[in-house]
Order: structure tokens, then sequence, then C-alpha cells
């Protein structure tokens, strides 16, 4: 159990560079751009990027009056703001600003200057200038502050996925299922803040590992660890860079912060409970409005934290508080230049009566913890994080191998392993045999809170009897597995009190899309372990087993999600098989988003070649498996596509056909429609019947004015 084996091979930058294009392909051909969904979360951010740069305003109330109302935004002394964390719209700022430049265009109309007779030899008054296209304004601030961005991301996180597996399957599974199976892919390719914030979340767990590895890598050659002043900094920059980017984030800063004074306390390190214990203490007579006891806590957990620094954690933590200054730096003055008080948030100044209303109870409409919510987003076949993108589901294995102790080897008899192995299982058939006595004894008004206990309890035992099972993984790896539950379980928790969990129209829970790449290391770090653990049994079984189910995992992900993604990504409420209500139905009907192959002269489908092709490649890159022979490789391949059948099954179960009303909205509101390039022309000669059909299969494909002359033609002739 002491030595796992090999964690990682080689791997090049080469073959890095063929990922990352594979999901270049599908981030850059498609361009889902549906104006009339009028998506406010998206646009209260665009609108403050255009007003920064043509105004040199944070209001945006004279681009509401020229570019149309949006939602979701701030009123103060009669001005309008973006009630939104700022993170996004600044960073679109400087490239709406070469935009402007390029194109010598803004956002305002300059109109043309009285007639005049024009001297001889004298140039005639310019012509009016016309405003920017705002769809161009769209898809450069999407291509650039987060298409461009996720690539980057992309890069790196490959690279660190590559450190800690010795499987080229997994490190794919876990890359793609993330990148381009997850709702990160949805809000990637979106002007909105999700899919910044979980990079930043994501760079600031890479950066402090890095720091544990290398100060690992010192002690075991017997060096003096260095203060890698350069890491700490990225570590406080990007941690708190989730925040800049998306209010709730701040939790998962919260764990970041937490880690990085771990690392930097050396010295009598039995004071940091102290300091923890002062600190919640403060916490708490913080919530309660007691300022001074508060304050009082504060300075002792400080005091008692301080004596835990050495020079070197000092210095540590001063490159970590540089960095984390720019971005808090920079919501401050934001809420201090719109709402008055740097530690005011838009949302206490929300022009939307109904949002007032519900933030306006709890904090900011956090009031009490709710099992349905939690539960839902967790596992609701729609939405949920683990339906959506199913590989996640192995972060219970890989908190389990996180935290696994260093016992014994001994496979047989009462070994320490074997009672506390028993022992928890003992407890996941008991948590598992109440959850099903619950789910058939529980009403639905209260299902959820009768199961979610019971629920959560299954789940702490798989975790447990993975610590007994699972080989140790590398000590560097601790800290950042309980940072990371650390933040799942605050995120969960702190989403799970809203009013206004779901978040309207969305891909998977947009609300925990922070901590999709932290699940992702987890879920990489328990495929690695049960790869472990069949290497020590010589158990070839479960590690096809593995291999396979990952695989099967990504392809079902990028189905059941990468491509409502890719189509509409504001995918409505009243779905409960997004794929099977919507998408097929879409792909059906010849739909296809914006794409670069309507640009070069395809049409429908054909248009989306490349995409698909480079679709099917991920997903034959991940099927194939380790193995290199044939045989093998086919087996690998079938197992994988009889995983993604089963995990595509719950969704099919839960189809309802009555969604089709929803559909047709979904084809109303649709770019580009398909009747804009051929509309169809009736048959000359058809019965009623017939037409009454034709119409209600353009109905359903959204061609309205088609149906209607079907609709009309079939009554005329049936009389």
């Amino acid at each position: 159990m002491n030595d796992p084996g090999p964690r990682a091979q080689t791997t090049s930058y080469a073959r890095t560079a063929l990922s990352v294009l594979l999901l270049a392909m599908l981030y850059l051909w498609v361009f889902p751009f549906h104006d009339v969904v009028r998506n406010p979360n998206e646009n209260v951010r665009v609108y403050m990027t255009v007003a920064i740069v043509d105004d040199h305003t944070f209001a945006i109330n004279r681009i509401e009056g020229a570019w149309g109302y949006v939602n979701d935004k701030a009123v103060r002394a009669g001005r309008l703001y973006s009630s939104k964390a700022p993170g996004t719209s600044y960073l679109g700022v400087p490239f709406y600003w070469a935009l402007t430049r390029l194109t010598h265009q803004d956002s305002h109309i300059v109109a043309a200057p009285p007639l005049a007779v024009v001297a001889p030899g004298h140039r005639p008054p310019p012509p009016p200038r016309q405003p920017i296209d705002r769809t161009r304004v769209m898809y450069v601030l999407r291509l650039f502050s987060t298409v461009f961005p996720g690539l980057l991301f992309g890069w790196f996180w490959h690279r660190f996925l590559a450190a800690r597996t010795s499987s080229a399957t997994v490190r794919e599974a876990v890359f793609f299922s993330t990148m381009a199976g997850s709702s990160l892919y949805a809000y990637s390719l979106v002007f909105v803040s999700h899919a910044q914030n979980a990079y930043c979340f994501g760079a600031a767990l890479m950066a402090l590992a890095t720091v544990r590895e290398r100060d690992a890598a010192d002690a075991a050659a017997g060096t003096d660890p260095g203060v890698r002043f350069g890491w700490m900094f990225l570590a406080g920059f990007f941690g708190a860079g989730a925040t800049l980017f998306e209010y709730p984030a701040a939790i998962a800063s919260a764990a970041v912060a937490l880690w990085i004074a771990a690392l930097a306390a050396e010295r009598r390190r039995a004071a940091l409970i102290v300091t923890l214990v002062a600190l919640g203490v403060a916490a708490g007579l913080a919530i309660k409005h007691h300022p001074g006891p508060a304050a009082l806590a504060a300075a002792v957990a400080l005091l008692a934290y301080a004596v835990t620094l050495s020079p070197r954690g000092f210095f540590r933590l001063v490159g970590a508080g540089l960095g984390g200054a720019i971005p808090t730096g920079l919501v401050l003055f934001y809420h201090h230049r719109c709402f008055g008080s740097a530690f005011k948030p838009g949302y206490s100044f929300l022009e939307n009566p109904t949002f007032r209303e519900e933030t306006n109870q709890g904090f900011y409409g956090a009031t009490h913890f709710s099992w349905e919510a939690a539960l839902r987003l967790w596992l609701d076949p729609a939405f949920g994080i683990i339906p959506c993108t199913p590989i996640l589901l192995l972060f219970l294995v890989g908190l389990g191998a996180s935290f696994a102790p260093d016992l014994p080897g001994d496979r047989r008899g009462l070994s320490r392993r074997n009672v506390l192995s028993a022992a928890f299982l003992g407890t996941t058939i008991f948590s598992a045999g109440k959850l099903l006595i619950a789910l058939k004894a529980s009403a639905l008004p209260d299902l959820h809170a009768r199961i979610g206990p019971w629920i959560a309890a299954l789940a702490v035992s798989l975790i447990a009897l993975a610590v007994t099972r699972c080989p140790r993984v590398p000590k560097s790896e601790r800290a950042m597995a309980a940072s990371i539950a650390l933040s799942l379980l605050g995120m969960t928790h702190l989403i799970g009190m809203m009013n206004n969990w779901r978040g309207g129209w969305q891909v998977g829970p947009r609300y925990l899309v922070t901590i999709v790449p932290a699940l992702g290391m987890l879920a990489l770090t328990g495929a690695e372990s049960l790869l472990v653990a069949a290497r020590r049994d010589g158990n070839t079984a479960l590690r096809m087993a593995v291999t396979a189910s990952a695989a099967g995992a990504t392809v079902a992900s990028m189905l059941l999600t990468g491509t409502a993604s890719a189509w509409f990504p504001h995918v409505p409420t009243e779905y409960a098989a997004p794929f099977f209500e919507m998408m097929l139905p879409l792909i059906r009907d010849g739909f296809v988003p914006h794409n670069a192959g309507l640009l070069l002269g395809s049409h429908g489908l054909r248009s989306m070649a490349p995409f698909f092709a480079a679709a099917a490649a991920i997903a034959l890159i991940v099927l194939k498996g380790d193995r290199r022979r044939p045989l093998a490789m086919l087996a690998h391949s079938l197992g994988g596509l009889a995983v993604t059948l089963l995990l595509l099954l719950p969704s099919a179960l839960v189809f309802r056909p009555e969604s089709a009303a929803v559909t047709r909205y979904v084809k109303s509101a649709f770019e580009p429609h398909p009747a804009d390039t051929a509309t169809p022309t009736p048959p000359p000669h058809e019965t009623a019947a017939q037409a009454a059909g034709r119409a209600r299969r353009l109905a359903e494909s959204g061609q309205t004015q088609a149906a209607l002359d079907a609709w009309l033609r079939a009554i005329r002739d049936g009389r």
C-alpha cells in the first residue's frame, strides 16, 4: 500500500496540443447566438463593457436605451448598473476597445451635419456613422473573454492531469468530460462569469499543488524549499479572482485562502487549531451582529496564526496577498463607485421588484437549506451535475483515496483494514436500505427532505469505504482534496439555501460550475487509485472496467451536455430530458447553431461536419483504451459504448412527450432558422389529411408561417 506504483507517464507537448486542438474545434466552430432569448445574464455584462469604453462610466442607462431593455440591473440615484460581479465586464474592455478602433465604430450614432453648399476644393461632409453591430460585439467578447481563456486553461489543465495518472484513457476522459461534456463548456461559449471563475479556482488549485509537489521533491532531495513567490502570487491572484467573476465563488476563494494559510504555517502547527476555533467564533459573532467581540476573536486568531509563521512562510503569504489584492481591489472599487460602499454589491439595489424581494430575504436570498435544491443540483436527470457529467461521480472514490491511512496490506483475516472495510460496508448497505424505505414511504411534497439525509449518509459511507480499500495517494494531494471538499460542501450548502437556486434557463447547475475542474481532479484521483489497486492485485478486469467506464461516461456527457451547450445553452426549466426532448428534435429537423461552415457556404447539418468529426475523434480516443492490440481495443470500445447506453437510459426514461410545446418555442427562437435558407413548397397534389400532417411537422420544426399555410390548405380542401 505504501508503493502505489507509477503515478504518471510522460505526456508529450504534441499529445497535449492534439487534445487542445480537438477541443478548439468544438469551441471555435460554433457561435450559439439566439437574440430572441435576450439572456440578461449575458447582456447586462455586455452593456457594462460597452459603457466603460464608449461612455467612460459604469452606468448603462444610455446603452439600454440604444440596445433595448435588459434585466438583472441595479439602480442607485437614477443610474443603472450591472448587478453582477464585474470580472467578466472588466475582461471584455480591452477587446471591445480594440474592436472599436479597428472598425471605427462604437455604440453611438453620429448624425450627418446639416446640408450646406460645399465650396470648390473642399471635402463634402462625412456621411452619418452607423453604430457598431451588436452581434459582432457579442462574438468578439465571447471569443476573447471566454473561448480563448478556456482553451488556454485547457492546455495547462491537460498537462496537470497528465502528471497524475498512468492511464492515457483516464487522462483524456477527465479532460474532455470537464471541458466538452459539462456545463463548463456551455458557459465557455457565452459572455457570462461561470466559466471564468471555474478557471480561476482550478488555476489556484494547480498553483498550490505545484508548490506542494516541488516542496516534497526538495525535501526528498535534502534541500531547503524556496519561497516560490511567483507560484504563491498566482495562487492568490486566481484564488481571489474567482470572486471577481462570481460572488458565490467567495466560498472557493476562502478554501484557497485556508490552503495558502496552512501552507505558510511551518512552525507550531498545533496553533492552527486555536486559529480555526477563533475564526469560527469570530464568524459566528459577526453573523449575530456583535462587532466588538467578533473583532476580539479575530485578533486572537491572528495572534495564534502569527506564531506558526517562518520567514519563508511569511514571504509566501506576502506573495499570495499581493496577487489576491488585485482582483479584490477591482471588486471593491466597483462597489464603491457604483453603490456607495466597497462592501455593498449590486444585489442591494436591484431594479426588478421580484428579484429585489427575493434577495431581501436572509443573506441576499439565502434563507434556509433545502434538501430539494441540494439533491437536484447534484442528481436531477435534467440538469444535475452528476447526470450531466457522470465521470465526476468518481470524486467520491478520489476523496476516500486522498485520506486513506497507511494501513497494513494484509487482505486476509481480521486485519484493521478488513475490519474497517466490513464496518463501512455495513453502513453503506444500511444507508442504501434506509434510502429505499424512504423512497417507498415518502410522498412527493416531502420526498427530498426524507431521502436527502440518507443519500448524504450513503455518500459518506462510500467515501469511508474508499478510505479503507484504496491505495494511499501522495501526501501532497491531501491538502488539495481538503480544499476541494470544503468548497463543494460550502457551495452546495449556500446554493441550497438560495430561494432562486435553480437560476432559470441553463445547462447544468450554473451556480456549481465553479467546482467542475476541482471535481475533475478528485475524479482523476479516484480513477487512478482504482487502477493502482488493479495493478497491485493483477486484476485486468478491474482496470478495463475503470477505463471503459470513464470512456463511456465521456461519450455520454458529450451527448447529454455537450450538444446542448453548442446548440442552445439556455435550456428551459420545463425539460426533464433535454437531450431527448430538445436536442434530438433540433438535429432531426436540421437546426444548427451559427457556425463557421455556414460562413463557408455549407448548409444544414453539413455545415457542422468538422464539429462532428472532432467529436468523433474524441470518442475514438477515449473508447480505444490503453492497450494497443486490436481485439483489446474492440472489446474496450464495446464496453465503453455499453456504459454510454446505460448512462443515457435514465434520461430516456423520464422523457415527456408534452414537452413538444417547449421545443416549438425553442425552434421559434433558434438562430439561424432552417426556414431562412430553404422554405418548403407544398406538393402540387395532396389530400386534406396530408396537408394537416405537413402542418403538424412544420409547426414542430418551428416554421410557423409555412405551418399556417398548410393548415389553411387542409381546411380549404377538407370542405
